[in-house]
């Protein structure tokens, strides 16, 4: 460890960023693992952004916010959030820029920006290695009124021209605070596993020049193209365990963008997609998703509501979380509101989605169109419901494959979203209907609709009932 003083300041911004409170957003999600507890310091919880490759344990019970914001410019927020009692918070951010000086420069640059806006008497630095990258760990004390603030920050260079940062700050209020708040960054550092590639984009090159040429052949022959719109559903499994089902349909329909009674009606016929995810957990909470997405068949306008509740024991009432997003040729605008937090910062900036996006609903009938083509890797732009950002998409026809149960012939794709480490396995059958998808610790197993509701209709029902949703 190499102390470093720099000039007077430093703290005072990235404390209020990480402890103030932000949105809030269940970090957990269909969490994959179980919640570990530390020896010492709060139980974390596993929290991953497939859009920038990198994994984490964070603390549990603690208020999230993903919505993406902008804390310094040049940078873009993933993740912020506070204790519940508010003596403690973090955040996660990235910069990017493709004129970043050498990251051992850009650092000694950074600490000096922060202190010129902040005022703590110096920042300590050390180095800090996560094979096989190298980075460097800035730490700081700020105070507000007589409440001293102890900031941690890592930051680690993922390529020449992107540096990740995670910052972890508390109060200080008594002795040895200080040395449990190092303890508790730490525990969280030690679980930091970075998957971002540098050269993926490089190399997926091609895969993305086919992808290009597939989304202009089906531009022209879109019109052609019709799903069966069969109700279609699968059980799902949660470390080998299973606790509900999905249930999809694919139409091809018309969308009016126009409200009722208006003077000029807008409509566009499309493709659409209606998926319900019910996930019973064993201690009473009823977890539920809610996906629509439509795309017209020119390709130039996309609707997307993804909802999802939660209700767990007791009178309280549900969760409720909403992705609306609406595009229109290269511009997508994506809105999130949760009834944990009426008070979210503004949605952030639209997205420009590029050459090579392919809609949501798309990617629903994507191996289906395929299957007559050569094997090869196909490569899109996605908007991920999860991250709320886009995702580097990519699928590979990988041969066929027995399915228990089924007696048709059934093909498999591999499939990689983001910078993930291991790649899902999806399963089709001839006409590219979804009959199996792995994803390591989430399974969805094709089960005909009539086991499906022997097993969760009654549990579906009370659910709904519960949650206040109408039936079919």
């Amino acid at each position: 460890m190499n102390p470093t003083r720099y000039p007077r300041g430093v703290a005072r911004l990235l404390a209020r960023a990480a402890v103030a409170a932000a949105g809030l957003l269940l970090a957990a999600g269909v969490a994959r693992g179980q919640t570990a507890q530390p020896a010492s310091g709060p139980a974390l919880i596993p929290y991953a952004d497939p859009a920038f490759g990198f994994e984490l344990q964070v603390p549990s019970g603690w208020r999230y916010d993903r919505t993406r914001f902008q804390q310094f410019e040049g940078s873009i927020g993933l993740l912020r959030g506070n204790s519940p009692n508010g003596q403690r918070g973090l955040q996660i951010v990235v910069f990017r820029s493709f004129q970043m000086k050498p990251f051992e420069e850009w650092i000694v640059d950074f600490g000096k920006a922060v202190a010129e806006k902040t005022q703590a008497p110096k920042i300590d630095w050390e180095t800090i290695r996560l094979p096989p990258r190298a980075g460097a760990v800035l730490s700081y004390t700020t105070k507000f009124g007589g409440t001293a603030m102890r900031n941690h920050s890592l930051c680690l260079p993922f390529d020449p021209n992107t540096v990740w940062i995670l910052t972890y700050n508390g109060t200080v209020l008594g002795a040895g605070d200080e040395e449990r708040l190092r303890g508790e960054f730490n525990q969280l550092v030690a679980t930091v596993r970075v998957h971002y590639d540098a050269e993926l984009a490089e190399r997926m090159a091609p895969a993305f020049d086919r992808g290009r040429e597939l989304l202009a052949r089906v531009r022209n022959q879109s019109r052609d193209i019709r799903p069966d719109e069969e109700v279609r559903t699968c059980e799902l499994f949660i470390s080998g365990q299973p606790v509900g089902y999905l249930e999809r349909r694919v139409t091809r329909e018309e969308y009016v963008f126009s409200a009722p009674g208006a003077a000029r009606r807008a409509a566009k016929e499309g493709l659409c997609v209606r998926e319900w995810t019910w996930w019973f957990s064993t201690d009473g909470t009823v977890r539920v998703s809610r996906l629509f997405a439509f795309t017209s068949l020119d390709f130039r306008s996309e609707m997307i509501e993804y909802e999802q509740l939660q209700a767990s024991p007791g009178s309280g009432p549900p969760v409720t979380k909403m992705d609306q997003v609406v595009r229109e040729d290269d511009v997508l605008f994506s809105s999130y509101t949760t009834s944990l937090d009426p008070e979210l910062p503004p949605p952030g900036k639209p997205l420009s989605v590029g050459p090579v996006y392919l809609d949501l609903a798309w990617t629903r009938v994507l191996p289906g169109l395929l299957l007559s083509l050569d094997p090869d890797r196909y490569a899109f732009a996605v908007y991920n419901t999860e991250t709320r950002a886009l995702l580097m998409h990519s699928v590979q026809r990988v041969g066929e494959r027995e399915v228990p149960g089924y007696k048709g012939r059934a093909f498999a794709f591999e499939v990689h979203d983001g910078f993930v480490q291991k790649p899902s396995t999806l399963i089709v059958d001839e006409r590219g209907n979804l009959l199996r998808f792995d994803a390591g610790d989430v399974v969805l197993q094709y089960t005909p609709r009539d086991t499906i509701e022997r097993k969760y209709g009654a549990q579906r029902d009370a659910a709904r009932a519960r949650l206040g949703l109408r039936g079919p």
